[in-house]
């Protein structure tokens, strides 16, 4: 048995919640399951919902638009009432406001 390193898998890649009791060989690799989720044949959750979070997206499809754009950030429309003048004082020993 190998030594634990700070990135080791120790959670169930399906359930994501109970601790890694086995392994399963594929063809795209090893999956480290707990016995439900071995026994039950269940597929890694990394497989269904890769990092860009949606199966088959990948960056080359995702159109930046929106929001993220570049440039600088617009102010919100409606940007609420003035700050009173001059700034309250906080009380001491209190956070400034």
């Amino acid at each position: 048995m190998h030594a634990q390193t700070p990135t080791s898998v120790t959670t169930c890649e399906a359930c994501w919640a109970a601790p890694v009791e086995g392994v399963r060989v594929t063809k795209a690799g090893t999956d480290l399951l707990c016995r439900t989720c071995a026994i039950g044949d269940y597929p890694r959750r990394v497989d269904l919902f890769p990092p860009l979070g949606v199966y088959g997206l990948t960056a080359r499809r995702i159109e930046m638009g929106g929001k993220h754009r570049s440039g600088d950030p617009e102010p919100p429309p409606d940007q609420g009432p003035q700050l009173p003048t001059p700034p309250p004082k906080s009380p001491p020993g209190t956070p400034p406001v």
